[in-house]
């Protein structure tokens, strides 16, 4: 599967059912996609940059240059020398031409020049949405007008404030601010089940009133600490979207928060799946092993005493979890989709600073090795 938005992605995974049925454990393969990189590898993504039907891979460093890797050989070629002061990054059709451009949280979006011309070809054409820092950004049809909002955030005290970006055209945006508390931390999904994208941040989520510029509801669904790495997905299959989360810039636990029957009013219960996390910047609520359910994916980044990378076995609709040490190096910011098209999840990551900063994908096995 070619990823999408992650709100697309959570959107479809309540289509799926909730039947489940325990498969094989599978194993991971490293693989160094870049032993050094672009240096200080702030953002990693995973898209199908060149229209082959199989994901490449995106790599960003802390002040340039923005690459991607062409699947299978992983041939390097430019997106941009730098200049967007970000840690974060997603994939989606900005402009509507049937490609997938980057959207970086600086805030702007580069132009993929297929199918005129040829991404390798770089660098590409650079759009200015707003000057604005973000640590954290989202995609997704907000107001559901058939193309691409962008939603931005900060971090610490710059964190107090949601940027809604609604797309006028693809090079007229207008801007919403929404005040939160001061935290950093941003993950879209249709909580309310209404079929538009509600906002999630650590410990509150915020209500799509269909339209960017509306009055967005402030719902509380638990207390987290002020740093977070956010997904949402359904964990113990009872169709609706539940929050994950981990602490992305301390030690704390991880937990994912149970959606009741009305995400508005209802209690959020808690359930805590691992109490050892440390600087874990970075979590995924996929299906690794193929059984139907979700299952976490998560990592340390360098400076945790642990610097583990993690897999969690969902092993009983979110109450029971098998988990997996995959590494003692770290990763920082974990992207999880099927690079090698075999129908498997694999993980792209790379530390964010000091010493170790290879480019590595974690190349799942459950399908055996992926097709070249």
């Amino acid at each position: 599967m070619i990823p999408q938005s992650r709100f697309v992605m959570a959107f479809s995974a309540l289509l799926i059912g909730t039947t489940v049925v325990h498969g094989v454990e599978p194993t991971f393969r490293r693989v160094v996609i870049e032993e050094q990189g672009p240096q200080n590898p702030w953002t990693k993504i995973i898209g199908d940059v060149d229209g082959d039907g199989r994901a490449d891979l995106i790599v960003g460093g802390q002040k340039g240059p923005l690459v991607w890797y062409a699947y299978p050989d992983w041939k390097k070629a430019l997106i941009a020398e730098g200049g967007y002061a970000t840690v974060d990054g997603e994939m989606g059709d900005v402009d509507g031409d049937g490609d997938p451009d980057v959207v970086m949280g600086g805030t702007l979006w580069y132009e993929n020049p297929r199918p005129a011309g040829k991404p390798s070809a770089g660098p590409w054409k650079s759009r200015r949405i707003e000057d604005f820092r973000s640590h954290d950004v989202e995609l997704g049809d907000l107001d559901r007008d058939g193309d691409l909002d962008v939603v931005g955030r900060d971090q610490g005290a710059r964190g107090n404030v949601i940027k809604i970006w609604r797309q006028d055209s693809s090079v007229a945006w207008t801007a919403t601010n929404l005040a939160v508390p001061r935290g950093e931390g941003l993950r879209l999904g249709d909580l309310d089940r209404d079929g538009d994208a509600d906002i999630v941040i650590n410990g509150l989520w915020f209500e799509n009133p269909g339209k960017t510029d509306g009055s967005w509801s402030e719902h509380r669904y638990g207390a987290w600490h002020e740093t977070s790495a956010i997904d949402v997905g359904d964990v113990n299959g009872d169709g609706r979207l539940d929050i994950v989360l981990t602490a992305s810039e301390a030690a704390y636990r991880g937990a994912w928060f149970e959606a009741p029957e009305n995400a508005r009013q209802g209690d959020w219960r808690e359930h805590v799946f691992d109490d050892s996390l440390d600087y874990a910047h970075g979590v995924w609520a996929v299906d690794l092993d193929g059984d139907g359910d979700l299952d976490l994916a998560t990592a340390e980044m360098h400076q945790s005493r642990r610097d583990r990378v993690l897999v969690y076995w969902n092993r009983g609709r979110g109450l029971a979890w098998d988990r997996r040490i995959l590494s003692t190096k770290g990763l920082h910011d974990v992207f999880v989709a099927d690079v090698g098209g075999d129908d498997d999840q694999d993980i792209l990551g790379a530390n964010w600073s000091g010493p170790y900063q290879p480019i590595e994908l974690w190349e799942n096995q459950l399908r055996g090795p992926a097709k070249r």
